[in-house]
């Protein structure tokens, strides 16, 4: 009773899950008769509870209260179990009769439409949905349940009306509103919806924004608009940009201030001091935002002029709070000009974690104590970038932190490890295995927020394990799985099935994997570990518990699982049979979230495509609905069967394009499906068609590329350039040539660096003597996906070690093992100076380190690359 009483007083403090669910557990499954007053104060811990526990309140006042609380739950994103929703939130009418819902209850159900999947939604009625507006158009549907819900409804809406009330009611529903409708409304309409719609999870869609951006910025008054076009500005291609940049530069009062991404800045940077050959510090300052877009050359100038601690730590200081992340190229300008003087060291607490994380680590490694303890507390301030460090750079740093703040002297305590702050689990192996194991039980919990790689999750489970902290896995009880909680994944599968099979229930399992979800979305999980990581291990502790894997055994009895069981664990977590056995009413429901997952391989697609095609026909029968659902599936599509398909509207062509493993035969057939649908030829594809392409791009033959719109795939080229593509070397090149274009952004020999950001990956199809003629400025925007992609042979060929040397640390990162061993011993030391520079080591360009040697960094550094040249010179 007197954890009842003091409700209140516990919900005001900030208490972990673990607790939370103690309290929750304890109280609903100590209590029976619960008031409705009670049920109330209960609040979200209700969602905690065991579903059992709360369904004896069934037919009670307080049941509606404790609906009430779940549905809270879900709309502040908290997830809870399947069966809390199946038993305490659905009736079985409602998936039986969608039709015969009333418009209260559709409103009732808004949260958990998105989980009841499309064939519901097409079930209901305009007369159902219209009603319930307000409460639907605040739920994340996806943008092919958004359009089922759009077109039952599109009658009462006229989106070409002046009066942007139409547009905006929409909310999260403005994702299913079709391309081809946006292409008709009028400017002013979209300009009035645009701040509302840009506000929306999960938002407007590559294709609608590019279509957007097209219709806004192909006038010429976007300058007077960008208040209103601001929140799609980092979507906007650079080709659109610079044909506006004189006059936002002259009539946008806020151009200084607004997000432009680093391409972008480029260009408006080199427009604005055109006038300025040498900035001030007061001229540099005033560019806001407009700075990130500063050049090597520019930034010196500057530096060399002012070359004293307070300027050079104001433009520190400015550079840090930029809204935008600063380009490699930047960083490395910054951190070599600064290396330069005697007062760097004074300057390091000033960097901000983006710069001070850009530091070569032969540089870190030489940090006297108080250095490297500037350099933690900045890292901590903002542990983002760390997070973004290659694992060895991460490693390295943190170990000779460790060192150089004299932590390896025993036990690792609690004090040490939350004075890293994200940095605590990347120490060694050994120092990890020291953690203080009460700090470890008290701070489970704690722990849990944290990255840990392959070995440490092996530590981990090995202490877990120890008497002194929760003994062997045969002897854990349900209150140590509670806190345990998502560390159970990181046990062995041998161990794993040592925990008693009756704690291990379906709730149990899937709280497990919601909990793992939670993390990966959160803010270091987000970062540091792939899902791939542990879905080996999620796999097998669903089907083993489950029944699947225990011969012998009477498997669970919900073998073939639910719709909703499937959104909270994932699909390909359970047998592909289990899934070929489900009721054709719930893989309709599930078609989506289905064809989603990546972890299937291709002979479980194959069998999803057998039922896929049992329960909608064949594929040729497939409607707008239907194909974007396929997801994955549809790579198991036979070419007859792609050519079948009618891919005439965006969503559709999209939802192919977003696939990343189609055959080069199937990329073929899928694109000459989409001009047979369309009735377009390749001359007539605009810019959003191009974007909803994706990697079907790589389906057009090259000599048909030739003819594609340059301008229009130039405006494309800004999400193309993101993909991984699978293009040939022809293909490539011929998409060069679109890029070249005087129409677009002309010859390869004019591009700035702000262009090779821009086209990303088609970077890799310059020619030969193309590549090999890039200067500075120009490799220094060649994104880390276009250098992998580049053939090895030609990589050798293409730059030499002088261009190498102009890589950045991220560039350098990213080349190939293949491209590196073609590479001469030349440039390969080249590569290696740009990964290592300032190592006290003399270069010998056969190889081979002649020991360690001590030199003045800076004055070494310079002499490095005079051998260099002078070698290759030679």
């Amino acid at each position: 009773m007197a954890l009842l009483d003091g409700l209140d007083v516990l919900k005001s403090n900030p208490l972990g899950r673990f607790k939370q669910q103690f309290i929750a557990q304890s109280i609903t499954g100590t209590f029976g008769n619960l008031t409705v007053d009670q049920i109330r104060r209960l609040g979200n811990l209700s969602c905690l509870a065991h579903p059992s526990q709360l369904m004896a309140y069934a037919g009670t006042d307080a049941f509606s209260v404790i609906q009430d609380n779940i549905r809270t739950c879900v709309v502040q994103g908290l997830s809870v179990p399947s069966n809390m929703i199946s038993s305490l939130i659905l009736r079985s009418s409602d998936l039986q009769s969608p039709s015969s819902l009333t418009p209260q209850r559709v409103s009732e159900l808004g949260p958990f439409l998105p989980l009841l999947g499309s064939s519901v939604l097409q079930q209901l009625t305009s007369a159902q949905l219209m009603p319930a507006l307000s409460t639907l158009a605040s739920v994340p549907f996806t943008p092919v349940q958004a359009r089922i819900i759009f077109d039952k409804i599109s009658a009462n809406f006229s989106l070409a009306l002046p009066g942007s009330e139409h547009l905006s009611r929409l909310g999260s529903l403005v994702s299913g509103v079709k391309v081809e409708t946006l292409w008709t409304l009028p400017t002013d309409i979209l300009l009035e919806a645009l701040p509302a719609m840009s506000l929306q999870t999960p938002g407007l869609t590559p294709p609608q924004v590019n279509t957007i951006i097209s219709k806004l910025w192909g006038s010429s008054s976007v300058s007077q608009w960008m208040d209103k076009v601001n929140p799609l500005l980092s979507s906007t291609p650079l080709l659109s940009v610079i044909a506006q940049v004189p006059q936002l530069l002259i009539r946008d009062t806020a151009v200084h201030t607004r997000l432009w991404n680093t391409q972008q800045a480029k260009a408006l940077f080199k427009q604005a001091v055109i006038s300025h050959p040498s900035l001030s510090l007061q001229e540099f300052l005033s560019l806001g935002t407009l700075a990130t877009g500063v050049n090597c050359l520019d930034l010196r100038r500057l530096f060399q002029n002012l070359a004293s601690l307070s300027p050079l730590r104001d433009i520190m200081t400015f550079l840090r709070e930029q809204s935008v992340p600063l380009h490699p190229s930047l960083k490395k300008c910054v951190i070599e000009e600064l290396y330069e003087f005697g007062f760097f060291s004074d300057l390091l607490g000033d960097l901000g974690s983006q710069i001070a994380l850009s530091l070569p680590l032969s540089t870190i490694k030489k940090f006297p104590q108080d250095e490297m303890d500037s350099l933690r507390k900045v890292i901590i301030q903002d542990p983002y970038y760390f997070l973004l460090l290659p694992s060895t750079k991460q490693a390295v740093l943190v170990d000779r932190m460790v060192q150089r703040l004299n932590m390896y002297t025993g036990l690792y305590t609690e004090e040490e490890f939350r004075s890293l702050g994200v940095m605590a689990t990347f120490v060694t192996d050994e120092m990890f295995w020291k953690l203080d194991r009460s700090f470890f039980v008290d701070g489970l919990e704690f722990l849990q927020r944290f990255c840990y790689n392959a070995n440490k999750r092996g530590l981990v489970a090995d202490m877990l394990q120890e008497n002194w902290t929760f003994g062997p896995v045969k002897n854990w009880t349900s209150e140590t799985l509670n806190q345990v909680d998502r560390f159970l994944f990181f046990l062995p599968k041998d161990t794993i099935q040592l925990i008693p099979l009756g704690l291990m229930s379906l709730e149990r399992i899937e709280r497990l994997f919601l909990s793992q979800q939670k993390w990966e979305r959160g803010e270091f999980g987000s970062l540091c570990q792939k899902p791939s990581e542990l879905f080996d291990k999620k796999q097998f502790v669903l089907q083993f518990f489950l029944g699947f894997l225990r011969i012998g055994h009477a498997p669970y009895t919900g073998l073939i699982p639910t719709c909703e069981s499937l959104h909270v664990t994932q699909p390909a977590a359970w047998t592909i049979d289990s899934l070929r056995n489900m009721p054709q009413a719930s893989f309709r429901r599930c078609l989506e979230l289905i064809g989603q997952d990546p972890f299937f391989s291709a002979f479980e697609l194959s069998v999803l495509l057998t039922k896929t095609k049992e329960v909608y026909g064949m594929p040729s029968s497939f409607n707008s609905s239907v194909i974007p659902q396929l997801g994955r599936i549809a790579t198991q599509l036979s070419l007859e069967e792609l050519g079948s398909l009618r891919l005439s509207e965006i969503q559709s062509i999209s939802a192919m394009g977003n696939l990343n493993t189609w055959t080069s035969r199937q990329l073929k057939s899928v694109f000459s499906t989409v001009l047979n649908s369309t009735r377009k030829t390749p001359s007539q594809l605009d810019s959003s068609t191009f974007v909803a392409l994706g990697h079907i791009v790589c389906g057009i033959d090259a000599p048909i590329m030739r003819i594609l719109n340059p301008v229009e795939f130039s405006k494309a080229v800004l999400w193309l350039g993101r993909l991984y593509l699978s293009c040939s070397e022809e293909q490539l090149q011929a998409l060069i040539g679109l890029l070249s274009n005087s129409l677009a952004f002309g010859p390869v020999s004019s591009w700035g660096s702000e262009v090779f950001i821009e086209i990303g990956a088609i970077a890799a199809g310059l020619p030969d003597i193309a590549m090999s003629a890039l200067v500075r400025e120009q490799i220094e925007g060649i994104t880390p996906l276009a250098i992998s992609l580049i053939p090895a042979g030609k990589f050798a060929v293409v730059f030499n070690q002088a261009q190498i040397r102009m890589f950045t640390y991220d560039q350098a990162i990213a080349v190939t093992e293949a491209q590196r061993s073609a590479l001469s011993p030349v440039q390969q030391t080249a590569l290696s100076m740009v990964l290592n520079p300032w190592e006290d080591k003399p270069v010998d360009f056969r190889g081979r380190s002649l020991g360690v040697v001590v030199h003045p960094c800076p004055f070494f550094y310079l002499s490095s690359i005079l051998i260099m040249l002078l070698f290759s010179l030679g």
